[in-house]
């Protein structure tokens, strides 16, 4: 949950109106029935007017068997389809699905998501989305979350890339960084005002589609509609779209080397997701600054390279996606170790995502993987 925002036009008390000329059709748009955050739309027409339905399915994106780390690599991923048929899912489990986007046209309808809330990184860009709370513009380097249930439609430069992630589950600021009251404590990576909320738009900047595809995981059902969606004239709450940029967070550093948990940016539930930023490196006279081998005994952790140099890890270029399985061990390749002694910074950006439970390579993911990475870490071959 963020900050609560207020935009536009409502009655002064919730569940009433002003007049019965402006009777606005509320909405409550909320998680976890009536008990999770929400914020209250207010309409000038009925939200559920729809025409008809179609149902619309989904190519599969079945498991299949793949052992050992693993490296992805996403430049071997072309641009197709949109925003909603593009997406490349390469890692599943229960809860989470994770993968790559470089779509090559814009959609023709609307989206919503019935089941899953969606986090997108932009690695390339510019763009927007317009969501029925207003507008949220985009640019390479952002994170822009959207609520499950938003309904919305993205705007894209050619050549755009997105790294993202669907989860089930709630998507949520780490509660270690938050004090008693709700609020980001002193020390935290991002404060309140790095949060981008949408910018309520109106009529004229409504998008030209009245018609709305629903993600119900294997399928989509396609409402069509005679009348926009887009006329909601205020609303107010806590559960909205935002972005937030890597460059307003403050990595933590420390005198010895910190381990993943200190670069958390979001979490869930199942699952966390972190960002590895451009940083000072650690100031005891003997430090080791590179990352030390580790087991990840009860998580499965995923890495999407950005950019800059990534010291640990050799034949990794941007756009490539690492996953570092539970009960194997791992860290850096040979050489790497001592390579990294006397650096004092780094410029790397990455994207971490770590699931308690065990993530599966899909179909598509294993067509792009690079089957000798396992061999990285034996004699020191590439």
């Amino acid at each position: 949950m963020v900050y609560y925002v207020k935009q536009g036009n409502m009655p002064s008390s919730r569940h009433t109106y002003t007049s019965m000329d402006r009777l606005y059709r509320e909405e409550l748009f909320g998680e976890e029935s009536f008990d999770g955050p929400y914020s209250l739309l207010y309409h000038m027409g009925e939200p559920t007017r729809v025409k008809s339905i179609t149902r619309v399915n989904k190519k599969s994106s079945d498991p299949v068997e793949e052992m050992g780390h693993k490296h992805l690599v996403g430049s071997r991923i072309q641009a197709s389809g949109d925003f909603y048929d593009g997406r490349r899912y390469l890692l599943v489990n229960k809860d989470v699905k994770i993968g790559l986007l470089k779509p090559e046209k814009e959609p023709k309808d609307l989206f919503r998501s019935a089941l899953y809330e969606q986090l997108f990184y932009v690695q390339k860009g510019t763009g927007s989305i317009k969501s029925l709370q207003g507008i949220v513009k985009l640019r390479a380097g952002d994170y822009v979350y959207i609520p499950k249930g938003t309904t919305y439609f993205p705007e894209y430069s050619r050549g755009s890339e997105f790294f993202f992630v669907e989860t089930a589950q709630r998507i949520t600021i780490p509660p270690r960084y938050l004090n008693a009251y709700g609020q980001l404590k002193e020390g935290s990576p991002y404060y309140s005002r790095d949060i981008v909320p949408p910018a309520l738009a109106y009529y004229d900047s409504a998008p030209a589609s009245l018609n709305v595809m629903v993600d119900f995981g294997d399928h989509y059902i396609r409402e069509e509609r005679d009348e926009s969606m887009f006329d909601v004239v205020g609303w107010d709450g806590y559960l909205y779209p935002f972005a937030i940029n890597k460059d307003s967070m403050a990595p933590i550093v420390g005198k010895l080397h910190m381990p993943p948990p200190v670069h958390e940016t979001f979490c869930g539930k199942g699952f966390m997701i972190g960002t590895f930023l451009p940083r000072k490196f650690d100031f005891h006279p003997r430090s080791i600054p590179i990352s030390y081998y580790h087991s990840n005994i009860d998580v499965d952790e995923v890495l999407f390279y950005s950019s800059g140099n990534f010291m640990s890890r050799k034949g990794i270029s941007e756009g490539s996606i690492t996953v570092h399985v539970r009960g194997l061990v791992h860290g850096p390749q040979p050489g790497m170790v001592e390579k990294s002694i006397g650096k004092g910074e780094t410029d790397e950006v990455a994207v971490m995502v770590e699931t308690n439970d065990p993530l599966s390579v899909t179909q598509d993911g294993s067509n792009i993987l690079d089957r000798s990475y396992m061999e990285s870490w034996y004699e020191g071959k590439p």
